[in-house]
């Protein structure tokens, strides 16, 4: 392969990364198991806003949900169930 076909190739492969990273990111990464309420919750960016916005009315500092104890994801979801998504 010669140095011009080598770097002529380059565009297109970061063009496609690109947009594979574009995918990834706009799709839903895991789910969340929420024991008290035996169900699961897709994490994305609606519940993100939602998880940020109970933290705030908290007055807690922002952490990841993983790094919560146990009863403050339990309340988490608690305040979740009583709280749609089209409040704000």
């Amino acid at each position: 392969m010669r140095m011009t076909e080598l770097i002529g190739g380059f565009p297109l492969a970061a063009a496609m990364l690109v947009s594979v990273g574009f995918v990834t990111a706009s799709t839903p990464s895991r789910y969340v198991y929420d024991s008290s309420h035996n169900d699961n919750h897709r994490w994305d960016k609606r519940e993100d806003a939602a998880y940020r916005r109970w933290e705030a009315e908290r007055n807690l500092r922002h952490i990841a949900y993983e790094q919560r104890v146990i009863d403050e994801q339990r309340a988490y979801w608690t305040w979740r169930h009583e709280h749609s998504d089209d409040r704000g």
